[in-house]
């Protein structure tokens, strides 16, 4: 294909729309285009080598296809307007389906490393760039409504474009790639997971059938149905438990609740303090731009990301040695009070107070775990 991809994305990004992914990440200009510069390689980098697996080139297609390209026609509003919260959001969730928790995060911390940028507003770029390059893609392939979108044609682009992805990443970010371990990320991991979900759930079927038949036997032979029936009874429980709690939740729990601590499992004291430095200024930052029900509620998913890093870097924090502990706690205390008469201020705006509650509720849990 003669096109470049990167520049189709980049044609989506007029100079309004640059701004108001600016305002999101609440960087400086330079860590603001660092990010973004990187971060659309990057991204599209790793959507391809998800669909080097069967199942991730399935569920790329589906993502695609079920972007709603309409969006592109009214970018800006989309970006400027209450929507974007809803449009942050889906395009989280897709991506954490897509990549996992262990990809996203470390996608996250290459781009957040290499241009400065705090993590939870590049966590909240990322999911307002997927949907507008989704669309893009969805866009390109249908061209006007043309026949030919399926699994096929859409790897074969993404595998064409590689050339110029890796042209358009800046000097450096794919060292950060590596470093941030992106770069090893296993997309075959949900290949194997399903066999083996498919194997345990064979396992409770088959187990089933052969209550059916000892029953049948027993009640033919006139023995006991406990005595037949016991080893099978615990060999089902034990099947339904590890398919209930492993492949249909457990597994998926798990990684959403260790991804935003792993991520961070590499910091010393100092990077920690930086970091929490850094989720607190966008606390600031997110908190200040709140003026009206609609900004509160586009605040919301960086408010919730920043809620998550504190989480992961307390939990992190209480790995290290009781000395080390104290200059980060400080760096909490230091920026509190100025976070507290943000939250009384806004909370205090008509119609705003419900909306933020349950978010500044979750915050100040966080932010006491630093006592």
């Amino acid at each position: 294909m003669s096109f470049n991809l990167i520049d189709l994305v980049k044609d989506q990004l007029s100079d309004q729309v640059m701004g108001q992914l600016g305002n999101v990440l609440g960087g400086t200009a330079e860590q603001n285009e660092s990010a973004i510069s990187s971060a659309i390689p990057g991204l599209l980098s790793g959507l391809t080598n998800l669909g080097a697996t069967d199942n991730g080139a399935g569920s790329l297609f589906n993502a695609i296809n079920d972007q709603d390209d309409s969006i592109l026609d009214n970018l800006g509003d989309m970006l400027g307007g209450s929507n974007q919260s809803s449009m942050m959001g889906m395009g989280t969730k897709v991506l954490g389906s897509l990549l996992g928790g262990g990809g996203l995060g470390s996608l996250v911390n290459a781009v957040s490393g290499f241009s400065g940028a705090g993590r939870s507003n590049t966590g909240s770029l990322m999911g307002l760039l997927a949907p507008i390059i989704f669309g893009v893609v969805k866009r390109k392939l249908l061209g006007g409504g043309g026949s030919g979108f399926d699994v096929g044609s859409l790897m074969n682009m993404f595998n064409s474009q590689k050339d110029n992805v890796q042209a358009a990443m800046p000097s450096g970010f794919a060292d950060s790639l590596k470093s941030s371990g992106f770069d090893k990320i296993d997309f075959s991991l949900g290949d194997n997971l399903s066999d083996a979900a498919d194997s345990v759930k064979d396992t409770v079927s088959n187990a089933a059938d052969n209550v059916v038949d000892r029953t049948q036997e027993a009640a033919s032979e006139g023995k006991s149905l406990l005595g037949k029936l016991l080893p099978l009874a615990l060999l089902i429980g034990a099947a339904l438990i590890a398919y209930n709690l492993f492949f249909k939740g457990g597994a998926q729990e798990e990684a959403t609740s260790s991804s935003t601590t792993t991520q961070f499992e590499s910091l010393d004291a100092a990077g920690i303090g930086n970091e929490l430095k850094n989720t607190m200024g966008s606390l600031s930052s997110t908190f200040g731009g709140i003026t009206d029900v609609d900004s509160a509620k586009a605040a919301l998913p960086n408010i919730t990301s920043a809620t998550e890093n504190l989480g992961g870097l307390a939990a992190v924090m209480d790995k290290l040695p009781e000395a080390a502990r104290g200059p980060i706690k400080a760096v909490v205390a230091g920026g509190l009070p100025q976070l507290q008469e943000l939250m009384n201020k806004i909370s205090a705006i008509p119609g705003v107070g419900p909306i933020v509650k349950p978010v500044i509720d979750g915050l100040t849990e966080k932010l006491a775990m630093f006592n």
